[in-house]
């Protein structure tokens, strides 16, 4: 799991990320903000281009080793906005502003 933990502490505010859960959902978005410790936490969010009030939260914590980083969704557009929890991280692939790819998949 750390490798995935470790591509995600790599992806910059306004980097796209392709997210695949371990139950097939798929989404895809601007990562903003990004908040990676190295072995200590990991917060991102995703905000997808067409959907302009959905959120998704990808976390995780570092404790002799990285947990499943985890995937939460919110609709900002609501008058309460409450997160529920997808899944966890399968794979993802991040493209910077150049165009650049990275990818990488939970292999355990």
């Amino acid at each position: 799991m750390s490798h995935l933990a470790e591509t995600f502490g790599e992806v910059d505010a306004e980097d796209i990320v392709r997210v695949v859960l371990d139950d097939g959902t798929e989404f895809e978005g601007r990562a903003s903000p990004v908040d990676y410790v190295p072995d200590e936490s990991l917060r991102v969010e995703v905000r997808p281009r067409d959907r302009a009030g959905e959120r998704y939260e990808i976390s995780g914590e570092y404790d002799e080793g990285w947990s499943d980083l985890t995937v939460r969704r919110a609709d900002m557009d609501g008058d309460e906005t409450e997160w529920a929890r997808l899944g966890t991280v399968e794979s993802l692939e991040a493209r910077d502003a150049g165009g650049d790819v990275s990818a990488d998949s939970d292999e355990s």
